[in-house]
């Protein structure tokens, strides 16, 4: 999946929301129109009709930057794709799923990984979030060939990583620290600042040395011709980042984002 083709699906998944919420005002139509005051029957259809508009909106606007994303199809451009440890810039998207599926692209617009439930019971798709806290929740990495990386196992007091290449296991355990979350591997540490409207995350290690950055509403122009949200949160790494850091850096970026689209 390239950026084009997530705009379109999200375009999709909007315009069938849209009309799924029309399913409900409908039928109580049908039902009660003779038997409810109408004052009361209008008052209860308008939330539905409110979310069905705005989905309808979303389903404008992505099909719109579907249409405007420059196609760039050249043998050059496909050759050059990184694997997903192997990045130092991405940009993060998201999908419908019961706690998380963030679609990770490069800046020319090419999906490179999802981290994502390994079990979507559909079940969940149903369940607050509040209840579908209840149950484990385990997250994989995958890289753009949809080769699981690492999976996460995400409780009350951290994470729990196994790396599929060495059958390693390590448990990351998250704190507060004042304004700071602190997220503690062993000897190694990683604290963000907590900002209020989530707009700029900053990783910081045992030496209060940025490692990584995580913000939204900042993007190079070019990267725009692609990306036609301005709005898309941008991922940077350091380049002397191993490959075990950075998912464990994809793993508190996993817990911070939960339900993000849920």
């Amino acid at each position: 999946m390239n950026i084009q083709q997530y705009y379109r699906k999200t375009a999709d998944i909007s315009i069938n929301a849209s009309l799924a919420a029309l399913v409900p005002p409908f039928f109580f139509l049908l039902v009660f129109i003779n038997d409810s005051p109408r004052t009361n029957l209008i008052l209860f259809l308008i939330p539905f009709i409110i979310y069905s508009s705005l989905c309808h909106q979303i389903h404008l606007l992505n099909k719109q930057r579907a249409a405007e994303i420059l196609e760039r199809n050249s043998t050059k451009s496909r050759q050059a794709l990184l694997s997903l440890l192997c990045q130092s810039n991405l940009m993060i998207a998201f999908l419908p799923a019961p706690s998380l599926r963030m679609v990770l692209f490069d800046p020319e617009g090419r999906q490179v990984g999802e981290i994502r439930d390994m079990k979507m019971w559909k079940f969940r798709w149903f369940l607050p979030y509040f209840l579908d806290r209840l149950f484990p929740r385990r997250l994989g990495i995958y890289d753009h060939n949809d080769n699981l990386e690492a999976s996460i196992l995400i409780d009350k007091k951290g994470v729990d990583i196994s790396f599929a290449k060495d059958s390693c296991k390590e448990t990351i355990i998250n704190k507060k620290d004042g304004s700071k979350l602190v997220y503690e591997n062993g000897c190694d540490r990683y604290s963000i600042s907590r900002t209020f409207f989530h707009t700029d995350f900053q990783v910081l290690d045992e030496k209060s040395n940025r490692i990584a950055r995580l913000r939204k509403g900042w993007m190079p122009l070019e990267w725009g011709q692609q990306f036609r949200d301005p709005n898309t949160p941008v991922l940077s790494f350091d380049e002397g980042l191993t490959s075990k850091e950075k998912l464990r850096i994809y793993a508190i970026f996993a817990t911070l984002f939960l339900y993000r689209n849920h």
